[in-house]
């Protein structure tokens, strides 16, 4: 089995498996949110394959966050019951889902298509017996992703785990303009250089950020 996902992260994760859910619960460090089923018995090729379009992906994916509001389930399966699980909500994440089709696409590597419509979630627990229970209303809880997870092998993820940061990387001149907010929250500035501060020339904070730019210029 092969798929690419997203952690949750540990405390979120300890948060969320506190929740009283029916049926049998993951384990806390089992808790994920799959962005694209590749298949089952992948051969290691293909996932090899997938890798350069997961970072071209990943390479342009800056930070972002999702957030879960709603335990509910999904249909029972043969394999496993019914999937109890906290819905999740995030337009990036839809955008980042709909990207690693696209590139995957263009690398030529398959992935299952089962379920074309896209329903992110975090599975907490599986039912065996007995009627999904009704949908249970919690307070929002909202956690970072910075990274996206390649898992593969013969049976999960004891095989091969790759993992691919997002990138912070913008334009040198976003740089610029980012640094000069932050210094002038730290930064005393010397007299008008157009921020507000009544200094001839550059302040303090202009210096600052503009000696950051060229050094990143020249490196």
């Amino acid at each position: 089995m092969a798929f690419v996902g997203l952690r949750v992260p540990h405390e979120t994760a300890r948060l969320l498996g506190e929740l009283e859910v029916a049926g049998d619960k993951e384990p806390v460090s089992n808790l994920h949110t799959t962005v694209l089923y590749l298949g089952k018995d992948v051969p290691v090729e293909q996932i090899a394959s997938s890798v350069t379009a997961i970072y071209e992906v990943t390479s342009k994916t800056k930070p972002f966050t999702v957030e879960t509001s709603v335990v509910t389930s999904f249909p029972p399966n043969p394999d496993d019951g019914v999937p109890i699980i906290a819905r999740i909500e995030s337009e990036p994440l839809h955008q980042l889902q709909a990207a690693l089709k696209a590139a995957l696409k263009k690398h030529g590597v398959a992935f299952s298509d089962k379920f074309p419509e896209y329903k992110p979630h975090v599975t907490l627990a599986y039912l065996q017996d007995g009627e999904a229970p009704a949908d249970i209303q919690i307070p929002p809880v909202t956690w970072g992703v910075g990274e996206m997870v390649l898992w593969g092998g013969d049976t999960g993820d004891n095989r091969l785990i790759v993992t691919f940061p997002f990138s912070l990387n913008g334009s040198k001149q976003a740089a610029h303009k980012a640094l000069v907010r932050i210094a002038s929250n730290h930064l005393a500035c010397e007299g008008s250089c157009g921020c507000g501060c009544g200094s001839e020339g550059l302040c303090q904070r202009a210096r600052v950020a503009t000696r950051y730019l060229r050094s990143q210029i020249a490196g």
